[in-house]
């Protein structure tokens, strides 16, 4: 019996941490603007259940703040300017799917949450 609950409470903390350690790693994706395609490098750090790392674009590169990591849950703020982006994640097997909140007035519609169709979404693909 004792093996057996150990057994699987070690499977219990390896699928916990699995997701976790899934996520950490270089991801890319673009995504249209107005200028055309617009290529994304994102650079995720995991250390237990918080989140840090970098993003970059043409524009330059940003740092991830108030990260935090749940499982294949995720979630971080990008500071762009004057405004606060949040992004939630959630890794799907070899991929990343990424919402982004829109601040007030930004594309999208804004409103907050990216207007009447909801936050834009993008997939990250990792970079092996």
């Amino acid at each position: 019996m004792k093996k057996i609950l150990l057994t699987a409470i070690v499977a219990f903390l390896f699928v916990s941490v699995g997701g976790a350690a899934g996520i950490d790693g270089k991801w890319k994706t673009s995504m249209e603007g107005p200028q055309g395609k617009m290529e994304m490098t994102f650079v995720f750090k995991v250390n237990g259940e918080k989140l840090t790392g970098t993003v970059s674009t043409p524009m330059g590169e940003m740092k991830i703040t108030n990260g935090k990591v749940s499982g294949n849950d995720f979630s971080f703020d990008l500071k762009m300017g004057d405004h606060s982006m949040g992004h939630t994640g959630k890794l799907d097997g070899k991929v990343i799917k990424l919402k982004v909140e829109m601040p007030e007035g930004g594309p999208q519609g804004g409103g907050g949450q990216g207007g009447p169709g909801g936050p834009p979404e993008m997939t990250l693909t990792k970079v092996e």
